[in-house]
């Protein structure tokens, strides 16, 4: 393959979607490999793990943890589920943080399932496939698909969270990262001290980093500072040198501090450091109140073979959104057949904004019950959502983006999100999906409802951190009660049910 630009762009897309597909059959060949090792192999002893070779638990109604039921960093209609259910089961989930390796010891050593997913030494990564196009362009490590019956495009998801619990380590506790890192909000503004905030080779200085990650032990009801490090420079077991944070699953080879005894798996996997880290290991003992979420759940689209996790869009995703918690039902609309949802970038804690770049990044196990609503039964209020809806006993949650379809705006660079954030258009957004719901659930004119909203409801930024920048709005339900308007089944055909279109 010839890596000059072809001179005809027809050419370069027909070449780009060929070798795309040689990636996707390429992993999908090495996932099945793994899958029908899993079956044939024993359970490892305690605390061993050999690359793809983890014997998770995998039954219709629970997914462990392994590289073999996880993928890394994006959301594919192609991807090969990994269960399917009928409408109206109950799964248990278990999920892993991609930030795990902040502190390999604390949050992976000991536990087969996490081992399997982030081992990483010369020869080999135990997920080797990494963002959209395996270059590391998306994040967030994913348990799924699961494949529901029935589903359709142009149906609705929905999914209860019945539970959220934490992952223990071997020694019965339980830990989180919070990375202040280069994409955070607090990188655009400049420190205390006047000077920008510096991100190494992103920011063009190599020999300076402000990055700095903290590690929570989650006690009880509370998230408790344990120590911060400064970012150290890290070479990886293929002789990458990585000076900012940057690609998914890089392991800290740290150093012994504040009374901490290192093991030697990092290095012996062939991590390595230019230099003795930088430790706070008295940090402010902060209690940050415990509230387990999911960050980042949803289902694929139909427009494009595989999108980088990170932005929000349609079909749900990185909402980042501390209320997706436990007693929080989600309805997503439906792009491709069977749904394929997939869960994951679970939190321990955050607040509105998600500021510094990530919540308290932390492996968790939930149950969901899985259901949907199909087309054909849809309320008129149904016929409008064309983004992710979230429903509690008291309110509804409405989420607005950048762009609400930014797979549509960017459609041939998805990747330009990033170059166009903007909390206005959020906030605008946010504010006609909040009109346009109210309008439909309750049957209120436009005046009504601009009054209404403006007394009743509160928006909020979700998060600003994701390229596709989030605002959301609090519908209380009580607000609404006592109503006299009554909401039709609506009437419309199915063909204009699927063309909902973004606004």
């Amino acid at each position: 393959f010839n890596s000059k630009k072809s001179e005809d762009p027809k050419v370069a897309i027909f070449v780009s979607k060929i070798l795309f597909s040689f990636i996707m059959w390429l992993k999908l060949r090495t996932e099945a490999f793994v899958l029908l090792a899993t079956l044939a192999i024993p359970p490892l002893a305690s605390g061993a793990y050999i690359v793809g070779l983890f014997n998770a638990t995998v039954t219709n109604s629970y997914i462990g943890l392994s590289n073999a039921t996880v993928h890394w960093g994006y959301f594919s209609k192609h991807e090969t589920p990994v269960i399917s259910v009928d409408p109206g089961e109950t799964v248990t989930v278990e999920m892993a943080t991609h930030h795990a390796c902040d502190d390999w010891d604390k949050m992976i050593k000991g536990d087969p399932g996490m081992e399997s997913i982030f081992s990483w030494d010369e020869g080999s990564k135990g997920e080797a496939f990494r963002g959209a196009t395996g270059g590391g362009d998306g994040v967030h490590v994913l348990t799924g698909p699961i494949y529901v019956n029935g589903a359709m495009p142009g149906d609705l998801l929905k999914v209860e969270i019945k539970d959220l619990y934490p992952r223990k380590n071997p020694d019965g506790k339980t830990y989180g990262s919070n990375a202040a890192a280069w994409w955070g909000f607090q990188a655009r503004v400049n420190k205390v001290d006047g000077t920008p905030f510096y991100s190494g080779s992103f920011s063009g200085t190599p020999d300076d980093n402000d990055e700095v990650v903290t590690i929570y032990e989650l006690e009880g009801d509370y998230a408790i500072p344990s120590y911060q490090f400064e970012w150290p420079v890290i070479t990886d077991p293929q002789g990458v040198e990585r000076d900012f944070i940057a690609y998914p699953g890089t392991c800290v080879p740290h150093d012994p501090h504040g009374g901490t005894v290192i093991s030697g798996d990092v290095a012996s996997q062939g991590w390595s450091k230019a230099s003795s880290i930088t430790y706070y290991d008295s940090p402010f003992p902060a209690k940050i109140p415990i509230n387990y979420h999911v960050g980042c759940m949803g289902l694929p689209p139909a427009s494009h073979d595989a999108v980088d996790s990170i932005p929000p869009m349609v079909t749900g995703g990185n909402l980042d959104n501390k209320r997706i918690g436990k007693g929080m039902t989600m309805y997503y609309p439906v792009a491709v057949a069977g749904a394929l949802l997939s869960m994951g970038d679970a939190h321990a804690a955050q607040g509105d904004s998600e500021l510094d770049g990530t919540g308290i990044e932390t492996s968790i196990t939930g149950d969901f019950k899985i259901d949907l609503v199909k087309a054909d039964d849809f309320e008129s209020w149904h016929e409008i959502i064309d983004f992710p809806l979230g429903e509690t006993d008291k309110e509804y949650i409405i989420h607005g983006f950048t762009e609400t379809n930014y797979l549509e705006t960017y459609a041939s660079n998805p990747s330009d999100i990033y170059g166009a954030s903007s909390i206005d258009k959020a906030m605008k957004n946010c504010y006609t999906q909040t009109r346009k719901f109210v309008m439909a659930k309750w049957g209120l004119s436009e005046i009504e409802a601009t009054t209404v909203i403006t007394q009743g409801i509160d928006f909020a930024m979700t998060q600003l951190v994701d390229g596709n920048w989030g605002v959301h709005a609090v519908v209380p339900k009580m607000i609404f009660e006592g109503s006299e308007k009554k909401q039709k089944k609506s009437m419309k055909s199915p063909k204009s049910r699927n063309l909902r279109r973004s606004k």
